[in-house]
């Protein structure tokens, strides 16, 4: 079994649970995924599944299009409507208007710096933030740039409902972060209350499998539906050989290149329109 499976998570699954869950509908253990989603978070879930997860590293680089609820005038310790309440204003913004949000908004395009939340999976001196929060412990959060390359207003049904906004963005970019920026800009505190991912690495969700579907199938069935591992670099600078540099290049001799003219960025290699590898800074990263 070789290829990806583009996944429609549930919410009150962690993604490694999902992952278990394969494992034990299709019998392979070589399984992984990319672009963690939170328990309560929903949508595509890219799962690679054989030699496909020598792509995992290279797919985490895609944009991802997030469609994601904001509850405007509550603050939580998550960031998130699922935390404990930090402050509750919500019956104090009556006068706000989408104007008002929509003008906020426009500032978070491009490169913006981020301060992730406290309870997030990110490493301080070996010890990731939410083990230090559920200490009750302080540490400074680092600053991390990342790039927002789209986000526009979805809905409004005014400011005591939460709204909602899509958003297109980099790799370490955490939504329920923009939530809480767009409150702290307001002056009135804000916090995610839903967030569903719609696309990545060229996957979407109108095309995603449920997991419920999937209990329903056996192995054969499920292998039938992967998507074959040249999708999963559709992100990627293509790169195509002959047949005596494809030759080369999956033997790992360094002549491979010869003649051509590489970019320092990551490239999908192939022949006959078939992918058999990576190459990152000039280099063969991987072979498939």
């Amino acid at each position: 079994m070789n290829g990806v499976l583009n996944l429609n998570k549930p919410a009150g699954y962690t993604s490694f649970d999902c992952v278990a869950i394969l494992r034990r509908l299709t019998g392979e253990r070589k399984i992984g995924h990319t672009g963690t989603l939170d328990p309560q978070a929903t949508g595509v879930l890219p799962v690679c599944i054989g030699k496909a997860t020598r792509l995992l590293e290279f797919m985490d680089s895609a944009p991802k299009t997030y469609v994601c609820g904001c509850t405007l005038g509550l603050e939580t310790d998550t960031q998130d409507i699922w935390g404990s309440v930090k402050s509750d204003r919500r019956a104090e913004i009556a006068s706000l208007t989408r104007e008002n949000v929509e003008k906020v908004l426009d500032t978070f395009r491009g490169e913006i710096e981020q301060k992730p939340p406290v309870f997030s999976a990110i490493k301080v001196n070996g010890k990731r933030l939410y083990e230090y929060a559920r200490e009750g412990r302080d540490v400074e959060v680092p600053v991390r740039l990342v790039t927002i390359h789209g986000i526009r207003m979805l809905d409004w049904q005014g400011p005591q409902q939460p709204f909602t906004f899509e958003v297109v963005c980099s790799r370490g970019t955490y939504v329920r972060a923009i939530c809480h920026d767009i409150g702290q800009t307001l002056g009135c505190g804000a916090c995610m209350s839903s967030l569903v991912r719609t696309n990545t690495c060229g996957y979407s969700l109108e095309q995603a499998l449920s997991l419920e579907d999937l209990r329903s199938m056996n192995a054969e069935q499920i292998e039938a539906l992967l998507d074959p591992p040249e999708t999963a670099v559709s992100h990627l600078p293509h790169l195509e050989l002959d047949e005596e540099q494809a030759k080369l290049f999956t033997n790992g001799n360094p002549i491979w290149s010869d003649g051509l003219t590489l970019s320092d960025e990551v490239q999908a290699v192939f022949h006959n329109s078939k992918l058999i590898g990576i190459v990152r800074d000039r280099k063969i990263a991987k072979v498939l």
